[in-house]
């Protein structure tokens, strides 16, 4: 919610660019995992992120979820399904595909895309030099989330600490946390049932 790029997204999608939103395509890619990551955790620890901004994105809630495994990668510890596909629908029908693949190896990738009506917005890509050498042309990916967010989870807790001093509550509520983690459970239960 306060990345700069999501701040963007949304801009683009109440201000109407793209007419109302229909599909969402987003990925979550992280390039290695520790052997502790289960795979619980990449909706738990992962996906989480997604849900959070997402609702917020389109202020819309969600009324269905689906879990599909793929073919797994070999890079995967053999406790850990990855990559995974979530499929959730809202309240008004949008659909939403999240990808998160934990073991990509290319770097840390966040990916996001809304199909409107009139038009497509994506998420910006982190600001990088574009490389013209040796008959390509490149740009720079990041290998951690940190280098992607962590100037934002700054912004966002001097944003709470200057809500406290003047006695004001912004940001996220605890509804916002209850949607994130009621989503997550569902999402737990879909792997099961489908």
């Amino acid at each position: 919610r306060y990345d700069s790029g999501y701040v963007q997204l949304k801009v683009a999608i109440d201000s109407n660019y793209i007419g109302e939103p229909l599909v969402i395509r987003c990925e979550h890619r992280n390039p290695g995992v520790g052997d502790n990551y289960t795979t619980d955790m990449a909706i738990n620890d992962t996906l989480v992120h997604e849900i959070d901004v997402l609702h917020w994105l389109i202020n819309d809630d969600y009324k269905s979820v689906q879990v599909a495994f793929p073919k797994k990668t070999k890079r995967a510890a053999a406790h850990l399904q990855d990559p995974q596909l979530i499929t959730l629908e809202t309240n008004s029908g949008i659909i939403i595909t999240a990808e998160v693949f934990v073991n990509c190896k290319y770097g840390y990738d966040i990916q996001c895309q809304v199909v409107g009506e009139t038009g497509i917005a994506n998420l910006p890509e982190p600001s990088s030099v574009v490389l013209r050498s040796e008959a390509k042309k490149s740009t720079e990916i990041l290998l951690d989330w940190k280098y992607r967010f962590i100037d934002f989870y700054d912004t966002e807790l001097q944003d709470w600490i200057n809500s406290t001093l003047k006695g004001e509550v912004n940001g996220p509520t605890a509804w916002d946390g209850y949607v994130a983690a009621v989503t997550s459970d569902a999402c737990l239960e879909a792997k099961k049932s489908g």
